[in-house]
């Protein structure tokens, strides 16, 4: 299958920097606790205090590093949020090997696990226990619980619906030691690379020489090269064929008598 990830072009990168997803043709999975989405990835935990705290994804965030990946490289929303206001570009992955799992997208609320009856549990099978030991034996007894992996995994792979726009997929490397990393490079191999779309506004005097460049050196000059632009017709972004080599000239004449009408309209709107 066709994946497609979105990648930024902060004005204060270095040049290497913005094009490292291509140059070393790698994918970089990240801990939770890094999502953008507060929610994500999270199963809150009852504390005896009557507190709710989300220790219990920690679980995820020492074991699980997560790629995020969408099927939609056409989605003006995905283009602003991900790829800088649409100056970034989106790579198109070949993955058959790699494995996978599409987020599922509900009206979901806070999921959390009470302790009040788990601690009267305990108290009853243990009853010298102490007070202070009674909340990390809570937490023993969840991670060992089925119905409590299964809520854990859900909430992996749950998302409110108001980010149904991205269409996403996840990706999962398993540390079965836990990490401290908060992510890691993994390289697919140039042959997994399929594409490279170029965002509306996609700064070409900067990065195209070095686009070409990395084109030529790595991918055998052979990799496809898109753009994408607003269509006049729908709400969504197309995808063009684009010459990293032949930078089409710039209608300059259309442009300048354009901005005579422009300010002929201002001055009707503003007298």
């Amino acid at each position: 299958m066709n994946f497609f990830k979105y990648y930024s072009s902060h004005p204060r990168a270095t040049l290497d920097e913005v094009m490292a997803p291509l140059k070393y043709h790698s994918i970089r999975y990240v801990a939770a606790d890094q999502f953008n989405d507060p929610y994500d990835c999270k199963c809150f935990f009852e504390a005896l205090n009557g507190e709710r705290e989300d220790s219990l994804s920690d679980v995820i965030n020492r074991h699980l590093r997560i790629a995020c990946m969408s099927r939609n490289p056409s989605s003006p929303i995905m283009w602003s949020h991900y790829s800088s206001h649409h100056a970034g570009y989106v790579i198109e992955y070949i993955l058959p090997e790699l494995p996978f799992k599409e987020v599922d997208y509900k009206e979901i609320t806070p999921f959390y696990y009470s302790t009040k009856e788990i601690r009267e549990e305990i108290l009853q099978k243990t009853p010298g226990i102490a007070e202070s030991e009674i909340e990390e034996k809570i937490k023993e007894l969840l991670l060992s619980n089925d119905s409590y992996m299964e809520n854990l995994k859900n909430a992996i792979f749950t998302k409110h619906s108001d980010w149904k726009y991205e269409e996403e997929y996840r990706f999962i490397d398993f540390n079965e030691k836990g990490s401290s990393k908060k992510h890691i490079d993994i390289d697919i191999g140039a042959e997994n690379v399929n594409s490279i779309i170029l965002g509306f506004k996609f700064d070409h005097e900067k990065y195209d020489h070095e686009l070409s460049k990395i084109i030529d050196s790595i991918y055998g000059g052979s990799l496809t090269v898109y753009k994408a632009e607003p269509s006049l017709d729908e709400y969504f972004m197309k995808i063009k064929p684009y010459d990293v080599y032949n930078k089409s000239l710039q209608r300059t004449g259309f442009k300048s008598r354009f901005c005579g009408s422009l300010r002929s309209l201002y001055r009707k709107i503003t007298t």
